[in-house]
């Protein structure tokens, strides 16, 4: 059975999300897709996680800009999976991923545990 799980790196104006399911054999398909943070935004991402099937989503945020997400898809997205004929314990789940700073010993940056799915630059056609 599908289990579709999405990642949302999430900034002031912009929002980083990719799907992918967890279950499946072999190579990972991603979907990825970036929306703004405005109230309609919001409410389209919801709209995109219903219409990719999520079934959990992880939000990361250094800052409290991820407050607004969580309420967007508390409202429109999370009641929806729940709802639905056949719904897992865990459909609608939110989860919350607070980054620790960029600032590190002397400076140094810290890397995130996630793979770069972004770094192929063809994230936009999908």
């Amino acid at each position: 059975m599908s289990n579709r799980i999405a990642g949302l790196d999430v900034h002031k104006r912009m929002l980083a999300v990719v799907v992918s399911d967890v279950e499946v054999d072999g190579e990972y398909q991603f979907e990825r897709r970036m929306f703004g943070s405005s109230p309609d935004q919001l409410r389209s991402l919801a709209e995109w996680l219903l219409a990719q099937e999520v079934e959990e989503a992880v939000m990361e945020s250094t800052a409290q800009y991820w407050k607004p997400v969580w309420e967007a898809l508390e409202r429109y997205w999370k009641p929806l999976r729940q709802k639905r004929e056949g719904a897992r314990r865990k459909s609608g789940t939110l989860h919350l991923a607070q980054a620790q700073s960029n600032r590190g010993p002397r400076g140094a940056r810290r890397t995130s545990a996630m793979p770069n799915v972004w770094s192929s630059g063809s994230w936009l056609g999908n």
